[in-house]
C-alpha cells in the first residue's frame, strides 16, 4: 500500500533533526511524499527548502490563523505570493480561523483569511484550511471565494456531519487525521468519516501532533510513519478494505496536489 501525507509539520524542532531518519522510516512504512504545513514567515521558508532538497517531499505557505496578529499586508502579501508560485509549493496555508484558542484576534484572522483567499486566487493553486469553533465566519469568508479557487482541503477536520456535506456539496476536499483514532474526542469523527464521499477523503498525520491512540505502544512524538494507523482507522469506521481504501486517497491526493 501506498500512501502521502497531505500535512505534516517536519519544520518541528521535534521532529527537524531527526529528518533523514523520519524520512527513511515513512517510505519503509509505505508512505512515499508527505507535504510539509507551513504556517508562518519560518516555517514557510524552511518548508520550502526542504521541499526542494528532497524529491518525496513538498511544501504549502501560508499563515495558520495562530499568527494573523502578526500579518502585515502588503508586505507579507507579497512574500507569500512569491512562495506559493514555487514549483514545489503545491497549496495556499495553513490558512483559516481559530475561535477555539483565540490566539489571535478574530477581526486579525478573518483579515489574514481574506487576504490569504486573494493570493491562492492569483496563484491558481488550492488552499490547505483551519478551523476551530469558527464555522460560521470560515463558511461565509470562503464560500464567497470558492468559485474562483483552484481547490480546497478542509485540513484535520473535526467538525460536524453536516458541515462536511455542506463543504463537500461545494467541491472541498476533507482531510482526516490521528484524532478519528482518540476513544473519546474521535467518536464523533468516527461516525462522520463513513459519509465522507470517496473522492473527496485525503489523508494526514499533522505530527508532531495527534499520535494515533490505537498504537500501542503508544509513542511519544507522532511521525509520519505512522499514517497507516489512520488509514486503518478510517477503513474500519467506513467498512472498507484498507488497501483499496489506500489507492483510492492516493489518488485523490495525487488529483488534488498534482503531486507523485
Amino acid at each position: 500500500m501506498k500512501l502521502i501525507d497531505i500535512g505534516c509539520n517536519l519544520t518541528s524542532k521535534r521532529l527537524l533533526p531527526h529528518l533523514d531518519r523520519i524520512l527513511a522510516e515513512a517510505q519503509e512504512a509505505g508512505v512515499i511524499a508527505q507535504i510539509i504545513t507551513g504556517s508562518d514567515a519560518a516555517s514557510n521558508q524552511t518548508a520550502l527548502e526542504l521541499a526542494n532538497r528532497h524529491s518525496e517531499l513538498y511544501a504549502t505557505a501560508g499563515y495558520h490563523p495562530h499568527h494573523a496578529d502578526g500579518w502585515h499586508a502588503p508586505a507579507h502579501r507579497l512574500l507569500l505570493q512569491t512562495l506559493a508560485r514555487e514549483p514545489r509549493c503545491v497549496a495556499v496555508g495553513e490558512m483559516g480561523l481559530d475561535y477555539h484558542r483565540n490566539l489571535a484576534r478574530r477581526d486579525n484572522q478573518r483579515r489574514c483569511f481574506t487576504d490569504q483567499l486573494a493570493i491562492a486566487k492569483t496563484v491558481q493553486k488550492p488552499v490547505f484550511l483551519h478551523e476551530r469553533a469558527a464555522y460560521a465566519d470560515f463558511a461565509a469568508i470562503l464560500g464567497d471565494a470558492l468559485p474562483e479557487l483552484a481547490g480546497a482541503v478542509w485540513h484535520c477536520f473535526t467538525g460536524t456531519r453536516a458541515q462536511m456535506e455542506a463543504m463537500t456539496e461545494r467541491g472541498l476536499y476533507i482531510g482526516i487525521t490521528g484524532w478519528i483514532c482518540d476513544p473519546e474526542r474521535g467518536a464523533e469523527l468516527r461516525d462522520t468519516v463513513r459519509h465522507i464521499p470517496a473522492d473527496r477523503l485525503m489523508l494526514e498525520t499533522d505530527a508532531p501532533y495527534l499520535t494515533p491512540k490505537t498504537l500501542n505502544p503508544l509513542p511519544r512524538v507522532n511521525e509520519p510513519r505512522y499514517l497507516p494507523a489512520v488509514l486503518h482507522e478510517v477503513a474500519r469506521c467506513r467498512d472498507e478494505d484498507p488497501a483499496a481504501l489506500a489507492a483510492q486517497t492516493l489518488a485523490n491526493t495525487r488529483r488534488f496536489f498534482g503531486v507523485s
